[in-house]
């Protein structure tokens, strides 16, 4: 038995499922002159092969010439994967028989699928070819990646856009093939089946024979409830959102074991989940309905590990993976903050309380500042008490970024802007280089669990640096400079001297 998907592909344009599709492809066909070379481009299970059965107008579906191209026998219709026939001899072959006259069509059609693997030298083949087209010919290219096809190709072609079906039109197609075998769909199936199909029109179909196969003619809405839920054992995005929330990773990680073992398909899996907390994501700045009390970093951290989880699964075997190993980082940094917020808010009560027993007012010179980062509260003298691990951090990224900031020090919060001060010209000229303010900015972000911008002041005075751990060359080279009774920077050593001394 053939799915569902090839088997009630439609045949005539009236008959395709995308709108837009149709309507375009009607008043193309409509006109006197119909152009050579199409691009059907859209993302997979759109609807651009199946496009393609439908050309030259409407069918009658009952000749000799439309069996033979129903059937893919057809001597005038040839189809090129360009997936695995990508070289210049393959195009070279196809422009032979291009200028071959068809032998019983009025014309000759040839099919590129995957056009945008074609090497560098078969695309400036196949723009000669459509350049002068011999005017017994028409030239369909389907692609998922049009930005991978040269501009000079692409100015060539007439191109029609494929998006992914909305409700009305999936149900078209479902109710099609459910019509041609005997099954009733009401309303929910329908809706359950667009969900999980992603606006798919192949997803949509190969679900429905899959349904047909293991249900058979006669199910409800109940019964495929459980039997979607028999694949993430019953555990959604809602499901894990919620033990994200309780914190919960002992149990998300059984429920991810539980359903690799029940052959869950996780690359599905996972951009369910990504589009999912995209919603929540929106419904965060006023655009859709979600749960409130996701802080935004929050949610761009966690799309952000599911998207890299995503770069990994082609590395491992096990396909759960990628996915546990992000859900226990976001949780670690949750915790860790956690732990920081918690933590301070036991200082400053511990003040509080202090400045009650001495039962008069007591003026404190300088209590630390905060600053609102985000949802985040950062304190200047957690920045200065942590610069260690900065550093720490940038150190594997650049040795010279890190050697400068150990010669600077933290001076002021502004905002979410981290003013350091430095105190040779040299040193910042260097940090403000946007390469290596990137790597700065990156490690606040891994300490700090919070984005935070990087600015450079030179000081006027002496330096006055931490004491963090032993100095370094580092050190000592820019506390000798800066002695009272020695030279300036200038009269002593120029920049080029200045470096050589710091790095050796």
């Amino acid at each position: 038995m053939s799915v569902f998907y090839l088997k009630y592909r439609p045949k005539k344009i009236g008959e395709l499922d995308s709108d837009s599709v149709r309507v375009s492809l009607q008043k193309i066909l409509s006109g006197r002159d119909i152009p050579q070379s199409f691009l059907f481009a859209g993302p997979k299970g759109s609807g651009k092969t199946s496009c393609v059965e439908v050309k030259n107008g409407e069918p009658c579906g009952k000749c000799d010439n439309c069996l033979e191209i129903d059937r893919g026998s057809s001597m005038d219709v040839m189809e090129l994967d360009a997936a695995s026939n990508r070289g210049i001899d393959d195009v070279r072959e196809l422009r032979d028989k291009a200028y071959l006259l068809p032998s019983k069509l009025k014309k000759k059609v040839f099919i590129i699928d995957e056009v945008h693997m074609l090497t560098k030298e078969a695309f400036n083949a196949l723009l000669k070819l459509i350049e002068e087209p011999p005017a017994h010919t028409l030239f369909i290219t389907c692609t998922t990646d049009p930005e991978k096809i040269p501009d000079t190709v692409l100015s060539r072609l007439i191109r029609i856009d494929f998006k992914k079906g909305n409700f009305a039109e999936v149900e078209s197609a479902l109710k099609r093939a459910a019509e041609g075998e005997g099954l009733k769909l009401d309303e929910k199936i329908l809706k359950l089946i667009f969900e999980r199909s992603e606006g798919s029109f192949r997803n949509a179909q190969k679900i429905l024979t899959e349904l047909f196969l293991e249900l058979g003619k006669n199910f409800g809405s109940k019964e495929v409830k459980e039997w979607f839920d028999g694949r993430t054992g019953g555990y959604g995005s809602a499901d894990l959102e919620d033990d994200l929330w309780k914190k919960d990773t002992k149990k998300i990680l059984q429920k991810m074991e539980e359903m690799a073992d029940n052959g869950m398909d996780f690359k599905q899996y996972r951009e369910k989940l990504i589009r999912y907390f995209q919603n929540q994501l929106l419904a965060n700045w006023g655009l859709g309905v979600g749960r409130e009390g996701w802080k935004r970093q929050d949610l761009v951290r966690w799309l952000n590990l599911l998207i890299a989880a995503g770069k990994l699964e082609k590395d491992t075997n096990m396909e759960q993976l990628p996915l546990q190993l992000a859900v226990v980082e976001f949780l670690i940094d949750a915790e860790k903050e956690d732990r920081v917020i918690k933590e301070e808010k036991t200082e400053l009560t511990e003040v509080k309380q202090e400045t009650k027993k001495e039962g008069k007012e007591k003026i404190i010179e300088k209590m630390p500042e905060v600053v609102e980062v985000g949802d985040f509260q950062l304190e200047m003298a957690r920045v200065e008490n942590e610069w260690g691990k900065v550093l720490q951090v940038v150190k594997p990224f650049n040795h010279s970024v890190e050697a400068f900031l150990r010669a600077a020090r933290p001076k002021i919060l502004r905002g979410n802007c981290l003013v350091v001060e430095v105190f040779y010209p040299f040193h910042k000229e260097k940090l403000e280089e946007l390469k290596n303010r990137s790597i700065v900015e990156e490690g606040l972000m891994r300490v700090f669990a919070t984005k935070i911008r990087f600015e450079c002041v030179l000081s006027k005075g002496r330096k006055k640096a931490l004491e963090i751990g032993n100095d370094t060359p580092m050190d000592q080279v820019s506390d000798n400079l800066v002695n009272n009774g020695e030279k300036s920077i200038e009269d002593k050593k120029d920049l080029y001297d200045v470096a050589k001394e710091i790095f050796g």
